[in-house]
């Protein structure tokens, strides 16, 4: 029997990750303590977070993992495609464009908290045009995973062509920009964090705290189609709703410390979307699985390098 197949579309980048005492002020210049190179973009992290979180590191995976997206001609792109077909990931789909740049993040860590800033430089990421997507490429996934550093319109149609076949769909909105009703209309996963919650909500982010009107705006997604909403608070935890009477907040998974939260919210995402295809679909259950598995994330440097195992994720339950 084959198993199950997760398609993520999305951006490749080659993260240049600066680490600081502090961010700069502007205006300000501050000496960095370190520089160093990585694999990412959202959607390979995606990937890599979905491939990952579907087995330990030796075994064999319980899902397929299909990566679709865009390179350019030149050495970083080699380097993300040899780091992916690593974790196993099918990469046939990722095309590789002539006269474009592999698209980059340049990211400050600010070593003190473990927050980041960061800026994208898009490349060939923006090669991924709409008309590429009238027909989803084959086989058949059980879900595809999306966000939004491929062309807005392209990512539109996506979503559109999978309601047509009839492909579950995993939106996390990041970078957030106001999106046509349309793309929520029986949306069936939209995973999101407090600022990106925000702007599509259009509510100021100090409202949006556990206490306040989180259940609104879950509401108000539900209102326009969105089966499941999900809402990650960082250190407060998550926030997620069925539409169907039923929501909940899971309190932040324990961590040894803080040591780089760069590719946590695409972690949560791999492993959400592992857990709801595998484990029967069960949003609460998903979702705590998915916390933890963020939470590991953030101990570590890095964007790829920091996702962990399915093993590191049931180890650190037993450790708690």
């Amino acid at each position: 029997m084959s198993l199950p197949i997760i398609t993520v579309i999305g951006s490749l980048n080659t993260d240049l990750v600066t680490r600081t005492s502090r961010f700069p002020q502007p205006g300000e210049t501050v000496t960095s303590t370190s520089f160093s190179t990585g694999c990412g973009g959202k959607g390979a992290n995606q990937a890599v977070a979905c491939a990952r979180s579907s087995r330990s590191k030796k075994a064999q995976a319980s899902i397929n993992v299909k990566m679709i997206g865009a390179i350019g001609e030149d050495f970083f792109g080699g380097q993300l495609l040899s780091s992916l077909k690593d974790d196993g990931i099918d990469v046939s789909g990722i095309q590789n464009v002539h006269g474009q740049s592999t698209g980059t993040a340049n990211i400050i860590v600010e070593e003190s908290t473990g927050e980041n800033q960061i800026l994208v430089i898009p490349g060939a990421n923006h090669s991924l045009q709409p008309n590429m997507f009238h027909e989803l490429p084959t086989p058949r996934p059980a879900l595809i995973v999306l966000q939004l550093e491929i062309p807005i319109d392209t990512a539109v149609q996506v979503v559109r062509a999978a309601k047509q076949q009839r492909i579950p769909v995993l939106l996390n909105p990041a970078p957030a920009v106001p999106l046509p009703e349309v793309v929520y209309k029986g949306l069936d996963h939209l995973v999101m964090n407090e600022g990106e919650a925000a702007l599509l909500s259009q509510l100021e982010r100090g409202d949006l705290g556990i206490d306040k009107h989180l259940g609104k705006v879950c509401d108000k997604f539900h209102s326009l189609g969105v089966l499941v909403v999900i809402i990650t608070l960082g250190a407060d935890g998550v926030f997620w709703s069925d539409g169907e009477r039923m929501s909940g907040h899971v309190s932040a998974a324990k961590v040894k410390g803080v040591v780089d939260t760069t590719a946590a919210g695409d972690t949560f995402v791999g492993a959400y979307a592992v857990e709801i295809v595998t484990g029967g679909g069960i949003v609460e259950n998903a979702v705590i699985r998915a916390n933890r598995a963020a939470a590991k994330t953030v101990e570590k440097e890095g964007a790829q390098s920091s996702i962990p195992w399915r093993d590191e994720v049931l180890d650190s339950v037993h450790d708690d």
